[in-house]
């Protein structure tokens, strides 16, 4: 039964209070995105006003995904839904576990065309799709429905409209059918050199417990994908590096008689063929169609029980450590940039690091600068490092770094973004002020769209305006309230950094950087 709007919001409010969640994020409107504020209020779960209703999508989906338990945005109807759809598909497709309730516009309204009036079910739906998830009837069996079927931790978004009518369901697509657990003991036990790709299903608690005792009885390399880092600790001997479906990790797959995928969604690789001819071995929680591989077999199910079976059964392979550590190695090689020019991304990220050690986490932007950021970033547990690869979203580190530091503000977060990035959230350093956010938002400021403009210059295209002069960002955050420096040489790195390190509220780091060492970075990384 669907429940009037004042009703539903008091029910939700209490709802999700009991689950856990401490805190809404959103830009409210007039109706009943007010009413749930009050209602968050009653039950002590703060709300944050931000810039913008897509960035309040990210931060929703970023803290549900750090605390196990959906995440709340809330925003006002027509311009207010649309404005947030890049933080829905940013949900969807980073498989964050967002709960955005808008407001609905009453069925008088949708009689005739009207002021801001469309069929807001529509916009979202194709979003939801991809994702996994649905418009939401605004009552309690279905709220409850959808936060009991999210995953282990909720693993996919959703909208709900109080006050409108039930949308029509769909039926759910039947579960893919168990894989044999014989056959997956027999392949794996066949395997003298397999090689393990870690994905985003890997991040929660119990899978990464449950992952480091498989591996380890191996002997296997280890490759994580970015949104996966963490899974297996940088530091350990085992892993070679970061797997994108690119070029500079397959010396290392390459050489593998099996390949075992532990939880890889095909919305992080690349959109290139799959280039291995070893069997797959395919660990999800879930299966995903379209993928790039057909696996030899797949087992469904919770990962950590997955990998408990098959690790009781699986027996020494015959890599040496100094086979492993060699390809860790050459990935790390093609990641670097060589010394000379300005400042480069590398130098900024191993400064980062230096200063800030293993305290904060690290958010990523979409940019030339995510491939030294998320090789030279050292993730010691799963989302240390947090990224939007699904939808691959610039202007997602700095919101995705104010959830983390207000979920976690003793750790408190790292932004790394680009010009371009920070251009289009910039009004969240207000959003960072306001709460006293502890993070530090680094820009790699290059005056340019700097991955599209290598694009360009591959295909041999004339200027087509992708530069700028850069602005003065620390300027802009000082107007905001904000510590800021301006680095403009690499002497001046560490202590902008040791500075911003002991700041205690939100900070930021203007760094002028040359970007002439992406092409060949890129060329590593990608063929």
């Amino acid at each position: 039964m669907t429940l009037p709007a004042g009703q539903f919001v008091e029910w939700l409010a209490a709802r999700l209070a009991r689950a856990g969640l401490t805190r809404g994020f959103g830009v409210p409107g007039g109706g009943s995105s007010l009413d749930l504020m009050a209602a968050l209020r009653h039950q002590g779960v703060a709300t944050v006003v931000t810039a913008r209703e897509d960035a309040a999508v990210m931060m929703a989906g970023v803290t549900g995904a750090l605390a196990g338990t959906p995440g709340l945005a809330f925003t006002t109807k027509g311009p207010g839904l649309a404005a947030a759809a890049n933080g829905l598909a940013s949900a969807a497709l980073d498989r964050l576990p967002a709960l955005l309730v808008t407001e609905a516009f009453e069925a008088a309204e949708l009689g005739f065309l009207s002021h801001q009036v469309f069929d807001q079910a529509e916009l979202v739906a194709p979003l939801l799709r991809v994702g996994g998830a649905e418009v939401l009837a605004p009552d309690e069996a279905c709220v409850e429905t959808w936060i009991a079927s999210s995953g282990r931790p909720p693993r996919r978004p959703a909208v709900v409209f109080p006050g409108a009518a039930a949308p029509e369901r769909t039926a759910s697509p039947e579960p893919p059918a168990a894989g044999d657990q014989e056959r997956a003991a027999a392949l794996l036990a066949a395997s003298r050199r397999p090689v393990v790709i870690v994905g985003l299903e890997a991040t929660c608690a119990a899978t990464a417990a449950a992952l480091r005792p498989f591996v380890e009885r191996l002997g296997a390399p280890t490759l994580v994908s970015y949104m996966a880092k963490g899974c297996l600790p940088d530091g350990h001997p085992l892993y070679a590096g970061i797997f994108t479906g690119g070029a500079v990790e397959r010396p290392c797959v390459g050489e593998a008689d099996l390949i075992v995928l532990v939880g890889l969604d095909p919305i992080e690789l690349i959109r290139q063929p799959w280039a291995y001819q070893a069997p797959v071995l395919d660990l999800c929680e879930a299966a995903h169609e379209p993928h790039y591989v057909v696996p030899e077999v797949r087992l469904t199910g919770p990962l950590d029980e997955s990998l408990e079976a098959m690790t009781a059964g699986a027996r020494q392979s015959s890599w040496t450590a100094i086979e492993i550590a060699g390809h860790r190695q050459h990935y790390l090689r093609g990641m670097e940039i060589a010394a000379g020019g300005g400042l480069n991304a590398v130098e900024v990220v191993k400064a980062a690091a230096r200063a800030f050690g293993a305290k904060a986490r690290l958010a990523v932007d979409a940019g030339a600068h995510m491939f030294s950021a998320c090789a030279f970033w050292n993730s010691a547990q799963p989302l240390d490092l947090l990224i939007s690869n699904g939808l691959a979203s610039m202007g997602f580190a700095v919101p995705a770094a104010i959830a983390a530091a207000l979920y976690d503000p003793e750790r408190g977060a790292l932004a790394i973004t680009g010009d371009g990035g920070l251009m289009m959230c910039l009004g969240e350093l207000k959003t960072a002020a306001e709460t006293g956010a502890r993070i530090c938002v680094v820009v790699c400021n290059d005056g340019r769209l700097s991955l599209i403009d290598i694009k360009r210059a591959g295909r041999q295209l004339p200027d087509l305006g992708l530069t700028w002069q850069p602005p003065d960002f620390a300027a802009v955050a000082r107007g905001f309230g904000l510590a800021a420096w301006r680095v403009e040489q690499s002497a001046d790195l560490a202590s902008a950094f040791t500075a911003a390190a002991v700041h205690e509220g939100p900070s930021l780091i203007d760094v002028r950087l040359d970007p002439s060492g992406y092409p060949d970075q890129l060329r590593a990384l990608r063929g």
